[in-house]
């Protein structure tokens, strides 16, 4: 199959991000390697709803979740959609194949006495040392704003205004929203600022830099927070997004109202969001199991 203008159309036309058109070429590297070894198939239009059948079981037997499963799926149908736009394709032999039924996942949080830990890590240096203050500063926006990897990789130095108390976020889609922050985020902030500027290569737009001066990246974030999640001794999957869950289910905890978090945490629907709900409704059941004598 040819896939490069495919993939030319998903980054060009559909805007989609370097990470979202990575993952469709895996996706359908993989179903493009079955169909030559399984079927010797090497043309799109040879490929039928029986032979995507058969690759879908093939995963399921392989022990693939069903997520994964039809996250290809997925893009095998954007896939065969795009030929017939281009008039290379008749019809789309997957469009009648029903995604796989997936358990809902509730999103996991840390507590607030791990967050407590997380956000007062120990330092062996005084003065505080560079990269503990970046590292900081990379949690408190991730549990202060609930913003994403990828949003808080690509925060500018011109996106924070202290006057107003804000962040300007440029989310998916490009689309941008404004965060109100706290004076203590942005005295962290200031204080990472300063010592930034004996780091960061001149020129560099990007807020948050590397041991190198040079703009980070996902890899590294992940490693930075995996590392003190770890350390604070949260229990359960590590990653940056456990500290957006946390942020918006402390926040409703609390009280706020979930169309604010919604707009916080830019979905896109109110339904992305009321997954916190559920959250919420599980910890009282916790609680009134432990509380309630006929419980």
């Amino acid at each position: 199959m040819t896939l490069d203008s495919f993939y030319h159309n998903l980054h060009l036309v559909k805007r989609y991000s370097a990470h979202t058109v990575s993952a469709y070429k895996s996706d359908l590297n993989q179903f493009d390697s079955y169909l030559k070894s399984s079927y010797e198939i090497e043309n799109a239009e040879e490929v039928t709803q029986a032979v995507i059948r058969s690759w879908l079981a093939s995963m399921v037997d392989s022990g693939h979740s069903h997520r994964s499963i039809n996250r290809k799926l997925s893009a095998i149908k954007a896939y065969f959609n795009f030929l017939i736009r281009e008039s290379k394709l008749q019809s789309n032999p997957a469009v009648r194949i029903v995604s796989l039924k997936v358990p809902k996942r509730l999103p996991v949080s840390a507590s607030k006495a791990e967050m407590q830990r997380v956000l007062c890590p120990e330092s062996n240096t005084s003065p505080i040392a560079f990269d503990l203050r970046r590292d900081l500063l990379i949690l408190e926006l991730f549990y202060s704003t609930g913003i994403r990897l990828s949003e808080l990789i690509n925060l500018k130095l011109s996106d924070i205004n202290r006057s107003a108390m804000t962040i300007k976020v440029t989310g998916k889609r490009n689309k941008q929203r404004i965060i109100p922050v706290t004076i203590e985020l942005l005295h962290i902030i200031d204080e990472y600022l300063k010592e930034r500027e004996n780091v960061a290569e001149a020129g560099t737009p990007e807020i948050i830099v590397t041991d190198k001066g040079k703009k980070a990246y996902s890899v590294f974030i992940y490693r930075r927070v995996t590392h003190y999640l770890g350390e604070a001794g949260v229990r359960g999957r590590k990653s940056p997004h456990i500290l957006r869950h946390t942020f918006a289910t402390h926040m409703l905890n609390e009280g706020a109202d979930l169309n604010a978090i919604k707009e916080l945490l830019g979905h896109a629907s109110l339904a992305a969001t009321q997954v916190y709900t559920h959250v919420s409704v599980e910890k009282l059941k916790s609680i009134y199991k432990l509380a309630h004598p006929r419980a």
